[in-house]
């Protein structure tokens, strides 16, 4: 029998974990539950929980086939699942910095016709001609986490205006080279020109593509759906910020795309269908799940904003366990312990970020 160890961060486990052992039972597979401070590697044992009648028990276990994981944020966590990770297989990986990933991709050029231009920003003066050149640009962080400090900045009269969610400053062009240049020594930052996915109503939104591997290691289209913004004035849209969401995928889009909605929604099929596999390929570690965030313009092209590993399933919590299951029980015979992704992201050719 196979056995599967949940490997969270959080003290408790959550209703995704309860799913996924709900559903290893099913499947013959053994799931427990445990924390980084629950492993005894003298002992080769780890203090976990099984799920059963409807509850959480304690239980000693030997070490699993396979961890199924969050990835680690603390020094100590690193080191703890580096260890692990050097005799067993994990599922999740980091995929690195979200520059260096877009720049690949771009060199690359199969998905050319998805990707949006994409310029490093190190110095305030370079902004001005990209404000220029693409009239209203996104400025933001080059790895960043959530939504947090996505701008736009465009060109009115001889200001600019420089946007947050809700919140807006005009300023002076000194005022702004001074505003990207304090971002600039936080983050690497970059821009990109704004491309302007709305709804109907003029409410901005983003549409999320979850895929994940499931049985055989295979990438499955688990679902699309669109993360929209509350409010008209906000130009960009994240569920942390307060978007809502929707699962009727078929009503949204015959309200949003009356005459295209059938030929948009096989475009998203089937770019869900070819990229998984070949962002994939770039790695030399295996990646179990991607949260693909695309906008799609007027013309009603698909426009990739960005690739996230360890995507949220708060809509999609029993698609997106039973395929994590089949992952895993995939990785109990074909993983490769030793090579992963859990400090850092990397690709297997290297490019300047």
């Amino acid at each position: 029998m196979t056995r599967i160890g949940i490997l969270r961060l959080n003290e408790n486990p959550q209703f995704r974990d309860k799913i996924a052992c709900v559903i290893g039972a099913s499947m013959g597979v053994d799931i427990f539950f445990f924390r980084p401070r629950d492993v005894d590697f003298e002992n080769r044992t780890i203090r976990g929980l099984f799920f059963d009648e409807d509850a959480w028990h304690p239980s000693m276990y030997e070490f699993p086939d396979v961890i199924y994981n969050h990835l680690p944020l603390s020094d100590a966590d690193k080191e703890l699942f580096n260890r692990l990770a050097a005799e067993i297989p994990f599922t999740t990986h980091r995929i690195g910095n979200k520059n260096v990933v877009l720049r690949q991709l771009a060199q690359e050029g199969s998905f050319q016709d998805v990707l949006i231009p994409m310029h490093r920003v190190k110095k305030g003066k370079t902004i001005f001609p990209l404000i220029e050149q693409y009239g209203k640009i996104v400025f933001k962080p080059a790895n960043g986490k959530q939504g947090q400090r996505i701008y736009t900045i465009e060109q009115e009269g001889d200001q600019y205006r420089f946007s947050h969610l809700l919140e807006s400053t005009v300023c002076s062009t000194g005022e702004l080279i001074s505003r990207i240049e304090e971002e600039t020594k936080r983050n690497p930052m970059i821009v990109q020109p704004f491309i302007a996915s709305q709804t109907i109503h003029g409410h901005s939104y983003c549409m999320r593509i979850h895929v994940a591997k499931g049985a055989n290691g295979q990438w499955k289209l688990v679902k699309y759906f669109p993360f929209v913004s509350n409010n008209h004035q906000e130009s960009v849209s994240h569920l942390s910020h307060g978007a809502f969401s929707t699962t009727r995928m078929d009503i949204f889009m015959k309200q949003n795309y009356p005459d295209q909605h059938e030929a948009i929604s096989r475009r998203i099929v089937d770019f869900a269908r070819r990229f998984p596999a070949y962002f994939d390929s770039f790695y030399a570690y295996p990646l179990d799940a991607l949260g693909i965030d695309v906008g799609i313009g007027a013309d009603g092209k698909i426009y990739l904003y960005e690739v996230n590993s360890l995507p949220g399933t708060r809509y999609v919590e029993f698609q997106a366990e039973y395929l994590a299951v089949q992952y895993c029980q995939y990785l109990a015979t074909h993983g490769r312990p030793g090579v992963h992704g859990l400090d850092r992201g990397w690709m297997k050719e290297r490019i300047e970020a």
